[in-house]
């Protein structure tokens, strides 16, 4: 049992140390949200994205990570590679909650604000149909991004004020902790001459609304 408290903490080491890496810029603030199911045969699918607050005087808007090649002039071969090494390791910590016969949750919310660590382990369903799964990023968003209900579109809007009309408790536990270390190198330099292809990129998706890795 100790074994398996002192692997879990480690993967959270690799993910912290996964999202530093990616963001090229000095930062406040980071979210990220994962789902991980199990389907038959044992394949896992789900999705991941996140989002991090650039640090600075003035209030700034949250960046998408999957944003962040146009935004700085990287590789986005590369940089999707990164991608689903972060998703790997979210799959992995799946894996090592499974091993300790825990409650099985369906999908997370990583945040990482001034020096905690705070993952909320989600166990609701998951929602199947398009307008539910947009429903879920719009409320995500909010509670987390606190984005504005005014910069939702009218579809949006209502989506959202009919989630929040339900007052439904979420299901999930939170696990706190301190930073691992706190990072001073924040610039990502790629070698773009030495890239090497992604594997099974074919079951990688990064859409155009809320971009996410969808496996």
């Amino acid at each position: 049992m100790q074994e398996a408290e002192t692997t879990i903490k480690a993967i959270y080491k690799k993910i912290q140390t996964q999202l530093f890496y990616m963001i090229p810029e000095k930062w406040d603030r980071i979210y990220l949200y994962a789902s991980v199911l199990q389907n038959l045969g044992n394949f896992k699918t789900g999705e991941m994205f996140f989002y991090y607050f650039p640090k600075g005087i003035l209030k700034k808007n949250p960046i998408n990570g999957y944003e962040i090649p146009a935004r700085f002039n990287l590789d986005e071969n590369q940089y999707l590679k990164s991608a689903i090494k972060l998703y790997n390791l979210i799959k992995e910590l799946k894996e090592e909650f499974n091993k300790l016969r825990r409650r099985p949750w369906t999908n997370i919310t990583i945040k990482i604000e001034g020096q905690k660590f705070i993952v909320e382990f989600n166990y609701d369903d998951l929602p199947i149909l398009k307008d539910q799964v947009e429903t879920k990023h719009i409320l995500w968003a909010y509670n987390n991004l606190k984005t504005p209900v005014e910069t939702l579109s009218k579809k949006q809007r209502n989506l959202l004020i009919t989630e929040l009309e339900k007052n439904t408790i979420p299901d999930r536990a939170i696990y706190s902790d301190t930073i691992y270390y706190n990072p001073i190198k924040y610039m990502v330099k790629y070698q773009k001459e030495q890239i090497e292809p992604i594997e099974d990129i074919q079951n990688y998706e990064v859409k155009t609304q809320i971009l996410s890795i969808s496996v």
